[in-house]
């Protein structure tokens, strides 16, 4: 079997555009969401933490309202409570704290 090379074909136009670099984004979303800066970079994930923690705060007033208040809201059953626990927790830990941890040390 041998290699095939095609010849160069002198019937093609030669290239209307020059090789240049990319330009920088200028809008939000080539900025913040795009970016290999480091610092950008940071600020996703304190972003993406703190959104991340507003779950879980909600998850932790559902359970503090069914201690409260044991027996008024119908929909946090014992099933449904325990959820609430698991997922505050590993929110919390996983989700919460990792980014953080991650995120602000490349912040400085």
């Amino acid at each position: 079997m041998t290699d095939y090379l095609p010849e160069p074909d002198s019937n093609l136009p030669p290239r209307e555009v020059a090789d240049v670099m990319p330009p920088h984004a200028h809008s939000w979303i080539g900025k913040y969401v795009f970016s290999q800066d480091a610092k950008y970079i940071a600020i996703q994930y304190s972003g993406t933490a703190i959104a991340i923690g507003m779950v879980a705060l909600v998850l932790s007033w559902l359970m503090r309202l069914q201690l409260g208040f044991p027996g008024t809201f119908d929909f946090i059953t014992a099933e449904a409570y325990y959820q609430f626990v698991t997922m505050h927790g590993m929110i919390m830990v996983v989700y919460l704290l990792t980014a953080i941890f991650l995120g602000a040390s490349a912040i400085t």
